[in-house]
């Protein structure tokens, strides 16, 4: 018995690994179709609450993954790309956007019986996979990516045993939930780890809903799981903005403060939230009572998980500049911030999308080029030997930050080559590559440069102030 155990907990996680496989497929393929539309849309998106919400919803919408969204907007925020208001938007309409996720495993996978679909829209998609035209290959992936979810959620439903007839583990699950606020704490906790744990609120809600089609979960405490989901899914960005600078931290608290505290007001007034569903469900659009049915549970749970986040949307847009005040507050600003690399890796995000990180990366490695020249043009015109070495050393730490950027960036580019992304981003992909190599060329012209000044000082040649060019033109290459 406990061998058969262990042998159905293995089943569920690999269950759980497909569908977050699949979802992973299908929106890298959305992303590689909508790639170049995607990122003008979050480049472009402005300081307007409405303009900033809408755009976080209907790219999440696309991307079927409000991680993906808000991470890659962290990463933009990070490099300076946006600004912390609009990443504010974004991310907010990010988690409205991740009810349309729900609502389609909701009926993709559990009213409608589309799983005999999958073998034919493999068939369909697999021969424009060896297609170069890679307009064709991405919707081939998107196909199969979607195929997969649907495996993944009929094997949910078929290795999670029905557990109606044992009353045994009926009452005790149903023992669990009756401690008052401390059920609500465990439920809510269990939600928490086990949607940071698989990085899925997608994964973790598939599984919640297949739990309360088998008798395993009443309707309140899945509700409660759900809402632990909503705060465990903004780990992933919390921990991407570990390696950027105070920006990018600021945004991803956004993140986890819209989820945490809209689950804090919701939960006291839980049970009428819950009466007025059942409500709804009966006499509104007559799917039955979720609290009893346990067909109509998936369809209570996604009707509370668009409300909840509809709700808290309104609520903290409406009061927008506070809720930014009070998150930033939270955020520490760490010393010598500047130094960090200004991108931070996007994770599942592809290279179409990254792309604007890595250009501004180049960007900025082109503006310490800017200060190396000025600082040169100190060091020839210097009064004093303090003054002079206090020059060569600040010129020595930006010869080292561009080496050390320099090799980070390139990396990163190297990792975006690996992707299978569209020809433009290719090509841009390629001369960021090139210029990247010519800021290499021109720091080490540059460091050679200070190394013949700082010989020529020890030697006693030295440079006169009264005989010093006023300007430094060298041979600097126009930026």
């Amino acid at each position: 018995m406990v061998e058969l155990a262990w042998f159905g907990i293995l089943q569920t996680i690999g269950a759980l690994a497909l569908f977050i496989y699949g979802m992973k497929v299908m929106s890298e393929g959305v992303q590689r179709i909508a790639s170049i539309q995607l990122r003008d849309a979050l480049q472009k998106v402005t300081q307007n609450k409405l303009s900033s919400f809408l755009t976080g919803f209907f790219t999440t919408a696309a991307l079927q993954s409000s991680s993906a969204t808000t991470v890659m907007t962290v990463s933009f925020v990070n490099a300076g790309i946006i600004s912390l208001t609009a990443s504010a938007g974004i991310i907010i309409g990010a988690n409205v956007g991740s009810s349309i996720t729900i609502w389609m495993v909701t009926i993709l996978g559990f009213d409608l019986k589309l799983f005999t679909l999958y073998l034919p829209l493999i068939a369909v998609a697999m021969p424009f996979i060896f297609i170069k035209n890679g307009k064709y290959r991405h919707w081939a992936e998107t196909l199969i990516g979607f195929s997969i979810l649907l495996i993944a959620l009929q094997y949910l439903k078929s290795v999670v045993p029905d557990i109606q007839k044992q009353q045994d583990v009926i009452s005790f699950i149903s023992g669990l939930g009756n401690h008052g606020l401390l059920s609500i704490f465990l439920f809510l906790t269990i939600g928490i780890v086990f949607t940071a744990l698989i990085q899925s609120s997608s994964a973790s809600m598939a599984l919640t809903l297949t739990l309360c089609l088998n008798g395993w979960l009443p309707y309140d405490v899945a509700v409660v799981m759900v809402l632990g989901g909503s705060i465990g899914t903004t780990i992933s960005t919390e921990i991407a903005s570990w390696v950027g600078n105070t920006a990018s931290r600021k945004a991803a608290r956004l993140h986890v403060l819209f989820n945490a505290l809209g689950v804090a007001l919701f939960l006291p007034f839980l049970p009428f939230i819950l009466s007025f569903i059942s409500w709804v469900m009966v006499f509104v659009i007559k799917t039955g009572n979720p609290v009893v049915d346990k067909w109509a549970m998936p369809t209570g749970l996604a009707i509370f998980y668009t409300l909840f986040n509809v709700v808290c949307a309104i609520l903290f847009l409406t009061f927008l500049p506070w809720f930014m005040r009070f998150a930033f507050g939270t955020v520490k600003v760490k010393s010598r911030d500047t130094e960090k690399l200004n991108f931070i890796d996007t994770g599942s995000n592809t290279a179409d999308l990254s792309l604007p990180i890595a250009l501004q990366e180049i960007i900025q490695q082109c503006q310490r080029i800017k200060n190396l020249n000025s600082i040169l043009n100190r060091i020839i015109n210097f009064t004093t030997e303090a003054e002079f070495q206090d020059h060569m050393n600040t010129a020595n730490d930006f010869l080292s930050k561009l080496l050390a950027n320099e090799k980070a960036t390139n990396q990163y580019l190297i990792s975006m080559v690996e992707d299978r992304s569209s020809l433009i981003t290719s090509q841009q992909i390629k001369n960021l590559l090139n210029i990247n190599l010519l800021i290499d060329h021109i720091r080490g012209s540059y460091e050679n440069i200070f190394m013949l000044v700082q010989e020529k000082r020890n030697s006693g040649s030295g440079m006169a102030q009264h005989n010093a060019p006023s300007s430094y033109t060298g041979s600097m290459m126009p930026l």
